[in-house]
């Protein structure tokens, strides 16, 4: 099995994902933003360790895996991993212009193999768009080693419909209409290269996946990974799967909420876990 679906690889070397009109914009974002207070669930793995060694499957433009070596580099080892080599080469560049020690490779997450265990994997937004999204989730939980981390998001069964059927009822309609309609939607991002290459991966993307928190939880759980925390419930203790599983139906209803309100919301869940 390969992640190269050659329509996927075409996609992403034409506008590679959150990517900046120019380096030093990026630069600027990276210096700016540490990423543990974008997602504060980070900082308690973080805290679990001395020193943590971390790989983020589906790195694209290499925004997490640079932020994190300039704010906790002197804690963190970071690689990227990603099958475009074009945004690799965007990624390094970055990387050389901060002068960090953090590592990218190009590679296939099905084929990718190393000699390093990982304290923590991290794959965002990626794994739904490979040709077996579950046999993907079991590749890269390889690479953890005892007790490590798995953060991983991932469009949501029915949290991600509502956004779809928003812009399925434009399939008339022009690319640069759709794009308009997406800015009043995710009106955070001022960067028109960056937010076009959100636009692109969220709406015109030539193949995707949408999954269940139950679902997943039972991928990871076969994988030896023992389900900690999710997005659904706003990161609590998970006290009984069940009860999450019941509830995440509620997510269409939230979303159709978000549309509703022109909020942006594209339906997209974390699960962390833990392995054994």
């Amino acid at each position: 099995m390969t992640f190269k679906n050659e329509k996927v690889l075409e996609f992403y070397e034409q506008l590679p994902f959150n990517i900046y009109g120019d380096l030093k914009s990026a630069e600027e974002q990276i210096k700016k933003f540490d990423p543990i207070k974008i997602y504060p669930e980070l900082g308690k793995i973080f805290s679990e360790y001395e020193k943590i060694k971390i790989i983020d499957f589906g790195c694209g433009g290499g925004w997490l895996v640079n932020s994190i070596s300039y704010h906790h580099g002197d804690k963190a080892e970071v690689t990227g991993v990603d099958f475009n080599p074009v945004v690799i080469k965007y990624a390094n560049e970055l990387k050389d212009k901060l002068k960090l020690n953090a590592k990218f490779i190009s590679s296939d997450l099905f084929t990718f193999k190393s000699e390093i265990k990982y304290d923590l994997i991290i794959s965002l937004g990626v794994l739904h768009h490979t040709n077996n999204c579950h046999e993907a989730i079991k590749s890269i939980c390889r690479e953890g080693k005892k007790n490590s981390f798995m953060f991983l998001g991932l469009y949501h069964k029915y949290g991600r419909k509502p956004f779809l059927e928003y812009f399925k009822e434009m399939n008339n309609k022009s690319e640069g209409y759709k794009f308009e309609k997406y800015k009043k939607l995710h009106k955070n991002i001022k960067d028109e290269k960056k937010l076009y290459s959100w636009f692109r991966d969220q709406v015109l993307h030539p193949h995707e996946t949408q999954h269940t928190f139950e679902e997943i939880s039972q991928v990871l759980i076969e994988e030896k990974y023992n389900i900690q925390s999710c997005s659904l419930n706003k990161f609590k203790k998970i006290e009984n799967l069940e009860e999450i599983f019941l509830k995440e139906k509620e997510q269409y209803q939230y979303s159709l909420n978000k549309i509703k309100n022109c909020e942006y919301f594209p339906g997209f869940f974390i699960t962390i876990a833990k392995k054994e």
